[in-house]
């Protein structure tokens, strides 16, 4: 379950009277997700805020003026990068194609007749594009409704958004093709000169945005089964390799103790955070013969898989692909719900990484031995477009 957003708002960084000015075009009467969000990002960062009114398009051009300092919800731009810096998503979208059965889609050589909703950012998308737009409506229904009726032929809507829609309108859902586009984040384009007159600002906004976050970000079924169809059973191929029930199980019967566990965690971020190589735990980890295995195998993905990690049955890492932000996984979702549990598998809900724009799902399977008694477990970080996109 996750937000998606058509309307915009514009945030106007400036102390009057110490309160930062905040502009929407929602009111703040509706009670909208986005106000309670940014209510609790300015509450957990000490910041007292007011909410103006303006639109988000104008808020861009006002940002390149100088004259304000940042907007939201707003979706990756370059020709803003040179004024502007997106922070963390508030929100994420789920970007398909929907077209006509009758037409062959947005990939046909012929003329397709686009729509979109006025404002929204697809609408913004198709002209960054250079595509010309049949009809601009005003909602979601009305555009559901033309591409029903064959007055355009295809759009680009969030999935959740088309297909709660077209259920409200008793639209059978094979009266639609559809597929995956692209994720997008929408987050917050603070101003270059505003962050350099406040350093550490935007570090402590992206830190009060995971704090303050919405519903988490879960694949739809369909979604989930595509990424399962494409990596379950090789990923539990892996998890029976002698090389790593051997290393589990030599780690297992080593009996460390939790406190030892969280004091080596501790030491291990502590030595990443001080960019220690040669020497320190988590590079001697990847230099094992099971390490090397799981980076073995994750390099026969291309870049779909992103990380592999294996756990033993504290959630400790037994053997890692890449390095990991901690040693210790065991209090983590991709570990709790596959040990000692009934699933044969489990997907995460989406992470966006900010600095590679990049978003991953993990796919865990428990690690058992020769009985079926679960000693320790597997993860697996997928690119979730490119598996989302594999078919295409």
């Amino acid at each position: 379950m996750f937000l998606a957003l058509s309307l915009s708002t514009l945030i106007v960084i400036s102390d009057v009277g110490g309160a930062v000015l905040l502009g929407t075009n929602v009111p703040a009467n509706s009670g909208n997700t986005s106000h309670q969000q940014i209510n609790c990002i300015m509450q957990q960062t000490q910041q007292p805020y007011k909410l103006l009114p303006m639109p988000w398009r104008r808020a861009k051009q006002e940002v390149k003026m100088g004259r304000i300092d940042g907007y939201f919800t707003a979706i990756p731009n370059d020709e803003m990068n040179d004024y502007a810096k997106l922070s963390a998503p508030l929100f994420l979208e789920n970007w398909y194609w929907f077209w006509h059965p009758r037409h062959s889609g947005p990939d046909s050589s012929g003329k397709v007749r686009y729509g979109a909703i006025l404002g929204s950012h697809q609408a913004d998308w198709f002209n960054s594009q250079n595509y010309k737009l049949e009809v601009e409506v005003s909602d979601i229904a009305q555009l559901v409704q033309l591409l029903a009726i064959g007055r355009i032929d295809a759009v680009l809507a969030d999935l959740e958004e088309f297909t709660h829609t077209a259920s409200r309108l008793k639209l059978p859902a094979d009266q639609f093709e559809q597929r995956f586009f692209r994720y997008v984040p929408l987050g917050v384009y603070f101003s270059q000169l505003r962050l350099q007159q406040k350093p550490g600002f935007m570090r402590h906004f992206n830190a009060a945005v995971h704090l303050c976050a919405s519903a988490p970000f879960a694949l739809a079924q369909s979604e989930q089964q595509q990424i399962l169809t494409l990596l379950l059973s090789n990923a539990q191929q892996l998890a029976r390799s002698n090389t790593l029930l051997e290393a589990v199980q030599q780690q297992n019967l080593a009996a460390t103790t939790l406190a030892e566990i969280r004091r080596q965690d501790t030491l291990w971020q502590q030595q990443l955070l001080q960019g220690q190589n040669d020497g320190s735990l988590a590079y001697k980890l990847l230099e094992t013969k099971a390490s090397a295995q799981l980076r073995n195998w994750q390099a026969n993905y291309s870049g779909l898989v992103t990380e592999v990690i294996l756990m033993d049955n504290q959630g400790a890492n037994v053997a890692i692909s890449e390095i990991t932000t901690d040693y210790w996984q065991g209090d983590e979702t991709p570990f709790l719900s596959v040990f000692g549990q009934q699933s044969d598998y489990f997907i995460d809900v989406v992470e966006y990484d900010q600095s590679t724009r990049r978003f991953q799902v993990k796919l865990s399977v428990p690690v058992a031995d020769a009985q079926g008694r679960h000693s320790g477990a597997l993860s697996i970080g997928i690119d979730v477009e490119r598996a989302l996109s594999a078919n295409d």
